[in-house]
């Protein structure tokens, strides 16, 4: 049931995004098709308890020919569904990792890196006031991004 309420939030976000004016992460290009892309970061202590809440739209170095053809790729290997909303025909890609910290460490940023060949490309970054995190502590990071098709 939480899947399904998750699921039909980021759903709703992203029906929001479509009929809001304010512009988000990348506007519309004639030779770039992501029309949103935005991330949640949750931390959580060695016990599970939340410690933290992050979600923005506010990204950087966001690289928008690296991030469409990663999903060019993935979409040619796995179906990922095509929703129609107004006459306008999108997918929605949800990444998430998970990252267990081992020691304590300043954590500021959240990267959206995609590899291609062995090699790491950075996609977009999202930076905020970092905060201290300490060994057993887990951070969920989701990336959801909208694309017209």
């Amino acid at each position: 049931m939480k899947k399904v309420s998750y699921v039909l939030c980021i759903f709703s976000i992203i029906v929001f995004s479509i009929f809001s004016s304010e512009a988000f992460a990348q506007t519309s290009q004639p030779e770039d098709n992501i029309f949103t892309m935005f991330v949640q970061v949750t931390v959580r202590n060695s016990d599970g308890d939340l410690i933290t809440y992050m979600e923005s739209s506010k990204l950087y170095d966001v690289d928008k020919k690296i991030i469409n053809d990663s999903l060019d790729h993935v979409s040619s290997s796995v179906e990922i569904p095509i929703y129609e909303l107004n006459n306008v025909k999108f997918q929605v890609f949800i990444v998430e990792t998970i990252t267990e910290f081992n020691s304590s460490t300043m954590y500021a940023n959240a990267y959206y890196n995609v590899t291609t060949d062995e090699q790491t490309y950075s996609a977009a970054k999202f930076q905020f006031d970092s905060f201290l995190t300490s060994p057993g502590d887990e951070s969920t990071v989701v990336w959801t991004i909208a694309r017209a098709v």
